[in-house]
């Protein structure tokens, strides 16, 4: 039996909906009426909140990407322990993708975010660097800083792809696996 939508926000049952959609099928082949018949509502119901599918898309990533920035934002803000930020940041960045897949799917196969201009990028970025200077008081040289910073992102990236894939990592504890996988790594 189709589930239907009867109640709630339809603006994120429409989002969610069709991103499993989109995982299934392809963006490619996602409409508007697809998408109203995923979230079993009436065809029109999706223009209530998105004029087309390209507007669609574009708050879909915009969503993703706030969901993602409050994430990292909550584990900056409530870790007690400034020598661990780096690993509290990193374990926060690979379990939203694994409670999320379909999220780190969508934002990072449509190639269209640009890394510098990208809020969460920038709050890792700027969180490695007042690790090294205000937590580790290391002065280093911006390249080498620059350096450190993409070499923790490249791992915490691939890790969070990793954790999507069933059997790469240990589910059963998947807090303490990926804080082990994190913490084998020496900044």
């Amino acid at each position: 039996m189709k589930d239907t939508y009867h109640h709630g926000n339809l603006k994120q049952v429409l989002i969610e909906k069709g991103l499993e959609y989109i995982d299934k099928y392809g963006e490619e082949s996602l409409s508007m009426r697809k998408l109203a018949d995923s979230a079993g509502v009436s065809s029109a119901a999706p223009y209530a909140h998105f004029k087309n599918k390209e507007e669609y898309l574009d708050i879909v990533s915009k969503y993703i990407t706030e969901k993602f920035c409050d994430a990292l934002q909550s584990t900056i803000d409530s870790c007690k322990d400034p020598t661990r930020i780096l690993l509290e940041l990193g374990k926060a960045y690979v379990l939203f993708f694994y409670e999320n897949p379909l999220y780190y799917k969508f934002l990072f196969t449509r190639g269209n975010i640009e890394v510098k201009e990208y809020r969460p990028f920038q709050l890792f970025e700027q969180t490695v660097e007042d690790f090294f200077k205000n937590t580790l008081k290391r002065e280093m040289p911006a390249e080498i800083l620059h350096a450190k910073m993409y070499a923790l992102w490249s791992m915490v990236h691939g890790l969070a792809q990793l954790v999507t894939i069933p059997g790469v990592i240990d589910l059963n504890d998947i807090d303490g696996e990926v804080e082990r996988i994190l913490s084998s790594v020496t900044v």
